[in-house]
């Protein structure tokens, strides 16, 4: 078994709580076809997608996860993409509005310091990888543009996960198992298991039913270095796109019999309410 790595700070009137964001907009509009086994994303068309870097002693920041802009101080990402660093903010790197994680001149992007890292408290229990969320502040505001846009979270995925409906998983990870990573971001469109499905494949011991999810089949699958980032689906009444899960873990990479397991924000709200200040969830 193998984890995906590679390898809402309330702004205040007065004195009362933050404004939950405009959400879920996609002002570069996403190629939504049902394309098998996965392509190129169109250039800033998942504005929530940020690559999250990390220094690993050389000087240089690298990939390491993705994550989602979710307010314009707070990225939420998967917990054991932080797990053992939470008391080293310094050693992350977030940048936003980006489409090749190479390109430092992308017109637009901004790359930010993180100041704070939080983690569940209840992360890996009571499974492995359960409660896989975590959130890290940045130095700054980000500016919302036609490249930048947080995406909603919902307080309940009942109408948005459901047999049947498919959702879109984003990130630079490995095009295929042990493959190198993708330096364009890439898209690929996977469908939900059932619950019990999703036990028969990984065994009751493995699977939280609260706080996971599973999604995708035999070359359709998220892989290493997608870690952490959004696993998005359209909200069919008002067009805007909510985040149903975060890329956690898996058995291998798009292997037969193994869909990807994805970490449920919606389960986890008052984590994030909690610690961005206000009820992002809706």
């Amino acid at each position: 078994m193998v984890t995906r790595v590679v390898a809402v700070f309330a702004l205040c009137a007065a004195v009362v709580y933050g404004q939950r964001p405009d959400c879920g907009n996609t002002p570069v509009a996403p190629n939504e076809a049902r394309i098998v086994g996965g392509t190129e994303a169109i250039p800033y068309s998942w504005p929530w997608q940020v690559e999250m870097c990390m220094d690993y002693g050389y000087g240089e920041c690298s990939l390491r996860c993705g994550g989602s802009v979710i307010d314009k101080n707070w990225i939420m990402s998967a917990g054991h993409c932080v797990d053992g660093y939470t008391n080293n903010p310094e050693s992350f790197g977030i940048k936003v509005g980006t489409y090749n994680y190479h390109d430092n001149t992308e017109p637009g992007e901004f790359v930010f310091n993180v100041t704070k890292v939080v983690i569940h408290p209840k992360y890996g229990s009571p499974k492995q990888f359960a409660h896989d969320i975590s959130l890290l502040k940045i130095n700054g505001e980000i500016k919302f543009s036609d490249h930048i846009q947080p995406v909603c979270i919902p307080k309940s995925v009942e109408n948005l996960v459901h047999v049947g409906k498919s959702a879109y998983v984003t990130g630079w990870g490995a095009i295929s198992e042990d493959g190198p990573v993708s330096d364009k971001l890439r898209q690929v469109l996977v469908p939900f298991l059932e619950e019990s499905d999703c036990i028969k494949e990984y065994g009751s011991y493995a699977i939280d039913s609260e706080t996971m999810e599973c999604a995708g089949r035999q070359g359709v699958d998220s892989c290493q270095g997608d870690s952490g980032g959004p696993l998005v689906t359209k909200h069919n009444d008002t067009g805007k796109w909510f985040q149903a899960g975060i890329v956690s873990w898996g058995q291998g990479c798009a292997e037969k019999g193994y869909a990807g397991v994805y970490s449920r924000p919606s389960a986890m709200c008052d984590f994030i309410k909690d610690n961005v200040g206000y009820d992002i969830c809706q």
